[in-house]
């Protein structure tokens, strides 16, 4: 996951999978409803305000998703 914020800088963490496939989407969506984003990596907590974050890239992205997610898309210009 990588995330931007709006300052430019970019975090990236590599984590393992957090939820089975069936409760992939509701996952997701939960998530992105707090107020932050938390995740401890290795001995620190990182505690990352989504009014900060400009874009959340998942690479490669989940099998199941919401049913809001637009699909088939490519990026053209970045």
């Amino acid at each position: 996951m990588e995330l931007t914020l709006r300052d430019g800088k970019k975090l990236r963490f590599q984590f393992p999978v957090q939820f089975n496939e069936a409760n992939m989407a509701r996952g997701i969506e939960e998530a992105l409803k707090q107020p932050t984003i938390t995740v401890k990596a290795g001995d620190t907590l990182y505690v990352i305000p989504t009014s900060a974050i400009q874009l959340i890239t998942v690479s490669p992205a989940p099998k199941k998703l919401p049913r809001s997610v637009i699909r088939g898309a490519k990026v053209v210009n970045e």
